[in-house]
């Protein structure tokens, strides 16, 4: 499993997954339903856009690279000034401490 896309925008996350599906690339999106929940623990549940199969990370960020805007294009993943994790360039928070994404 390899996240994809992380948005607050959580239609915008299911026209992607309908772009994938349509593509028959496994994906599904992790807490679609938590979204306005917060964890006291790791802040609040953004919903992701999840690959099943990582091996389609690259097809799938093609296929979705047109539907992006310009900001959300980039294909190359951010070190967390925070905790010093990778994330995914669509990640606008790391995943692991929720800290911003630096500019």
């Amino acid at each position: 499993m390899r996240d994809l896309i992380t948005s607050i925008d959580s239609t915008r996350l299911g026209f992607f997954r309908s772009i994938l599906e349509e593509a028959e690339i496994s994906c599904f999106i992790r807490n679609e339903t938590t979204s306005q929940l917060t964890n006291i623990f790791i802040g609040p549940l953004q919903p992701t856009l999840c690959l099943v199969n990582d091996d389609d990370y690259e097809q799938a960020s093609a296929l979705l690279r047109p539907h992006q805007s310009e900001g959300a294009c980039s294909s190359e993943e951010w070190l967390c000034p925070a905790c010093k994790e990778s994330n995914p360039a669509s990640f606008e928070v790391c995943w692991k401490c929720q800290a911003a994404k630096p500019e």
